[in-house]
């Protein structure tokens, strides 16, 4: 096959994909827990999740959800001498294989599962005495900008929302607790709308 072919077979492809894709608006709340090694006090605390979803299709019933989203996620401290909260928030893209059933057309489910990626973009760390400080830019406080782990999530689909829930855990340490490592464990129910 030569060069021709090949390009014009790839741009075919292309459209059809991009022609088939689904482009939406989710939004949803977060519980957030964290995670540690140490044996130390913390509370759960909420948060949420907003921006754009895309679908693309890939074979039959699979396909990749990914997107770009805002979230925000903490917790409470009660550490003896490190009491105070942290609010972090983040621009996440998660990277979903979703495997998708619509028998009826307008109503189906779907199960999902992949790797996300986020980048912390503020954070605001209280003090006991409520006072605030940016943990990126204050010295005293390790705080990591990077997060990144797995989603695993399921849910249902009706005409043009989809309903789901899923659950993130996190590899990367968090660090906003100098010499402890924290990651982040996140319960999300969220609301998608698709446009096409």
């Amino acid at each position: 096959m030569n060069g021709k072919y090949l390009f014009t077979l790839i741009m075919t492809m292309l459209t059809i994909s991009l022609s088939a894709q689904q482009i939406g608006i989710r939004g949803g709340l977060n519980f957030i827990n964290v995670a540690s090694v140490e044996d130390i006090d913390l509370s759960t605390s909420n948060g949420f999740q907003a921006g754009l979803a895309l679908d693309l299709p890939l074979v039959s019933a699979f396909r990749l959800a990914t997107g770009l989203f805002y979230t925000r996620r903490g917790y409470q401290s009660n550490v003896e001498g490190m009491d105070g909260s942290v609010i972090i928030d983040y621009l996440d893209i998660p990277v979903d294989l979703m495997f998708r059933i619509k028998p009826l057309n307008t109503i189906g489910a779907y199960v999902a599962m992949g790797p996300y990626f986020s980048y912390g973009i503020s954070s605001n760390v209280f003090d006991e005495d409520g006072f605030l400080v940016n943990g990126y830019s204050d010295e005293t406080i390790d705080l990591n900008r990077i997060d990144s782990g797995i989603n695993i999530g399921a849910g249902v689909e009706i005409t043009s929302l989809r309903i789901g829930a899923s659950y993130g855990f996190s590899f990367a340490d968090n660090r906003s607790i100098r010499d402890i490592e924290l990651k982040n464990r996140v319960f999300n129910l969220s609301v998608s709308y698709f446009l096409n």
